[in-house]
């Protein structure tokens, strides 16, 4: 049996949460404990999972609907194991998911956290054909030692996956969720972390992660977005290489946000938005023109 807590975050999904619970189940070698951290779901749901909680399952409820950050954070605190994880309710591990995880942990002292790629996986359950990101075989662990590597990530158009982030939890207990970040705080607790120690991620898929309706991961206020890049922006590199490319892909993503905004703008005749947004101070000419020139010629090739 692993050293480790396997927390399940529940809201309103049952049927998703009966999978993922039956993955944590299923693997090769089993948690310590299991806990479904409910945040005030319909009481159908703990009825449709109720049957496993006489299996070592253990379920922490709620009466009202909180921010998702308190339900993550009080499962962070009560953990008592030496590792601790935070599944999302439509995601499923593969079965090896706990032991090459913990195993990667056990051997890297030096490690605080450790994710990985993962499967996409429809409504239905089924393999989309797709992953997460690209398989590198030459590269099968990427190690990430301060907060800008972390940021360099994020600013690359990817992430860190946070459903199947492994964690030591005394380490983990250490770093809060910034609530002032709302859906994007988990970006900003692994720069927080990775200040503390190194980030594993795998490149091998261990986990599936689902695609559905109703996701709420498609929309960022233009607001939030200019938050955390401040924040990125202020993040320490390993180097001024590094410092000098997150600075640049910062400031690609800035003007990205800023023509969306235009195009808005001229659209709903608010002229004098659209030409505040050019004369902002992280607008950059030739990215504008670069974004709008690729824009144009998918546009071609789609109608081909």
């Amino acid at each position: 049996m692993l050293d480790v807590t396997v927390c399940i975050m529940s809201y309103n999904r049952s049927a998703y949460l009966r999978e993922s619970v039956y993955s944590v189940l299923s693997q090769t070698k089993q948690p310590k404990r299991i806990v479904i951290y409910d945040n005030g779901s319909d009481r159908s749901v703990f009825e449709n999972v109720s049957e496993f909680l006489g299996r070592g399952v253990e379920w922490v409820g709620a009466d009202v609907n909180h921010p998702f950050v308190w339900n993550f954070n009080r499962a962070m605190l009560n953990g008592e194991t030496k590792y601790i994880m935070m599944l999302h309710d439509d995601d499923r591990l593969c079965p090896n998911f706990l032991e090459t995880q913990i195993g990667l942990l056990e051997a890297n002292a030096c490690l605080v956290a450790v994710s990985c790629n993962g499967y996409f996986i429809d409504e239905t359950g089924k393999k989309t054909g797709g992953t997460l990101a690209p398989v590198v075989e030459t590269e099968p662990i990427k190690f990430y030692k301060c907060g800008g590597q972390v940021a360099l990530q994020y600013a690359s158009n990817s992430c860190i996956p946070f459903s199947p982030a492994v964690y030591r939890s005394e380490v983990a207990r250490s770093v809060k969720f910034r609530e002032e970040f709302g859906k994007v705080c988990d970006a900003v607790y692994f720069c927080d972390l990775a200040e503390i120690g190194s980030i594993a991620y795998q490149t091998m898929p261990l986990y599936e992660c689902r695609v559905h309706s109703g996701q709420d991961s498609g929309y960022f206020p233009y607001a939030l977005m200019n938050q955390l890049e401040e924040f990125y922006w202020s993040r320490g590199c390993m180097n001024d290489a590094e410092r000098a490319k997150l600075h640049n892909l910062l400031v690609k993503q800035h003007t990205a946000r800023n023509l969306k905004i235009i195009f808005y703008s001229i659209r709903n005749g608010d002229f004098s938005l659209a030409i505040s947004q050019l004369f902002d101070d992280k607008f950059r000419v030739v990215d504008a023109a670069g974004i709008i020139g690729r824009s144009v010629l998918m546009s071609v090739f789609r109608k081909r």
